[in-house]
């Protein structure tokens, strides 16, 4: 009778461990599927903004070789609708980062101004090599105008490169860590469920 007690309440001890156990199992996996979601997310958003960075850090380099282009070859409508094509492609993508939520209010304050004021330089140049040809002097001054904005532009196109891939690279350990912690503490739990189970035989 005594033992048949015990059995009984070994049983019970062992249904409730393994009930425990499994809830805990349930619980890293849903948490893990969470967190592993998240985690995706971030990821993509970081590459989806790395990738827009890399767009409008050429369309800035193609805005700079279309006015080398004008400066040393001279005005044509072609080479300056390929400058406000390269224009174009630069505010699109500085609206895509707005969108993404991925830049700050200062840079996109600083884009902005840095493009307002190229726009105003390049206007002036068009309105001028249009009229007349420009001596050497006024194009090397026109020049340092147009390599001066862009200098800026892409100071602040690299701090925010630089910044998203440390943010990538951030989201990448964590959900390095995310699972090594997972299973480190699911093989435990695992571990627990074995020797309790093996005990009770």
């Amino acid at each position: 009778m005594f033992s048949w007690v015990t059995n009984m309440s070994d049983a019970n001890i062992l249904k409730k461990k393994l009930t425990i156990t499994f809830s805990i199992i349930i619980f890293l996996i849903v948490c893990s599927g969470v967190l592993g979601w998240l985690l995706t997310q971030q990821i993509e958003k970081s590459d989806k903004i790395i990738n827009v960075v890399h767009r409008l850090k050429e369309s800035e380099l193609q805005l700079r070789g279309e006015e080398k282009n004008l400066l040393i070859r001279g005005y044509s409508q072609e080479r300056y609708l390929r400058w406000q094509k390269a224009k174009e492609g630069f505010h699109l993508s500085v609206g895509e980062l707005i969108g993404l939520k991925a830049l700050t209010d200062s840079e996109i304050n600083e884009l902005n101004a840095n493009h307002t004021e190229l726009s105003n330089i390049y206007n002036r140049f068009f309105d001028e090599i249009r009229a007349a040809a420009l001596s050497q002097n006024e194009i090397a001054k026109y020049d340092e105008q147009f390599k001066n904005t862009g200098r800026k532009t892409l100071a602040t196109i690299d701090n925010i490169l630089s910044r998203e891939q440390a943010t990538s690279s951030s989201t990448d350990i964590q959900a390095d860590v995310l699972i090594v912690i997972f299973l480190i503490v699911f093989v435990a739990t695992v571990g627990f469920l074995i020797v309790n189970v093996l005990k009770h035989l």
